[in-house]
């Protein structure tokens, strides 16, 4: 539960990426509500009004062929 800067986003899978914002958690969960990736931000700010939060505003998912990546992951880093 995060009552302010969080969001979701519907992926083509069905899945859903959620963003609990208030505690820098993200995450993606099927349709029966499985978790199948989890990821929490240990990055936390000590000044306020953040203190000792670990934020995070938002998040969404980009395929590695999509424009907003646009060329910017090297298929050959060698």
């Amino acid at each position: 539960d995060s009552t302010f800067i969080s969001g979701m986003q519907r992926l083509d899978s069905g899945n859903t990426l959620i963003c609990e914002g208030r505690w820098g958690r993200l995450f993606e969960v099927t349709p029966e509500k499985e978790i199948v990736w989890e990821y929490v931000s240990p990055y936390f700010q000590e000044q306020p009004p953040y203190n000792g939060g670990n934020y995070i505003f938002r998040a969404y998912r980009y395929a590695a062929d999509s424009p907003e990546i646009g060329g910017r992951l090297d298929p050959d880093p060698s």
